[in-house]
C-alpha cells in the first residue's frame, strides 16, 4: 500500500508541467542566461484580459523597454508574442508549450505568414521535454527544461536548425 501511494504521488508530480501564475505577484521575475541570446529577464506583470503577461528584458537588469512581451494562458501556453518593434505572432489555440502529448497549433504573424506545427511534450521528473515539427512532418527543434515550484522554466536546452541554445537559471526574485 505504501509503495502504491508513493507511485501515485510521484506520478502526479511528474505530470504537472503547468505554469502557475496564481503563485506570482506583479514584478516577480526569473533571469536566464542563454548561450545564443545572453541574459534575459522574464518579469510577470499580471493579467490583461484573459491573458497573463510577461515582459522580457535583455541586459544586466530587468529595466528599460522590454525586448518582447508574451501573453500566456493560465497553464503557460503562449497565445501571443509581441516584439518591441511591433512584430507579432498569434497562436491558435495556443503554442502547446505546456500541453502534454500531441498538440497541433497554427501561428500567424503580423505579416500574414501562417504555419501549422505539431508539438509533442512529455513530463520528466523535474520538468518537461518536447519536440516540434513543421506541417511537412520534419522535426524543427526540441528541448528539455527544469521547472521550479511555480512552473517557471529554468535550466534547459533547445536544439534544432539554429544549433544548440543552452539556458541557465541565474536568478529568481519572488515577493
Amino acid at each position: 500500500m505504501t509503495i502504491m501511494l508513493f507511485c501515485i504521488g510521484a506520478s502526479a508530480y511528474a505530470q504537472d508541467i503547468r505554469w502557475k501564475p496564481e503563485t506570482l505577484k506583479s514584478g516577480d521575475y526569473v533571469s536566464i542566461d542563454q548561450t545564443q541570446n545572453g541574459l534575459i529577464h522574464h518579469v510577470f506583470r499580471g493579467k490583461v484580459g484573459p491573458s497573463f503577461v510577461l515582459e522580457s528584458f535583455s541586459g544586466p537588469a530587468p529595466s528599460g523597454a522590454p525586448v518582447f512581451t508574451t501573453y500566456l494562458d493560465r497553464d503557460g501556453n503562449h497565445v501571443r508574442w509581441v516584439r518591441k518593434d511591433g512584430f507579432e505572432i498569434v497562436y491558435t489555440p495556443h503554442d502547446c508549450s505546456r500541453t502534454q502529448g500531441r498538440c497541433q497549433y497554427t501561428s500567424t504573424d503580423s505579416k500574414g505568414k501562417r504555419e501549422v506545427r505539431l508539438r509533442i511534450t512529455k513530463a520528466t521528473r523535474k520538468g518537461f521535454e518536447f519536440d516540434e515539427y513543421g506541417a511537412d512532418g520534419k522535426r524543427l527543434f526540441g528541448g528539455r527544461f527544469t521547472l521550479d515550484s511555480r512552473g517557471n522554466a529554468g535550466n534547459g536546452t533547445i536544439t534544432g536548425n539554429r544549433g544548440t541554445n543552452k539556458h541557465r537559471l541565474v536568478r529568481q526574485v519572488y515577493q
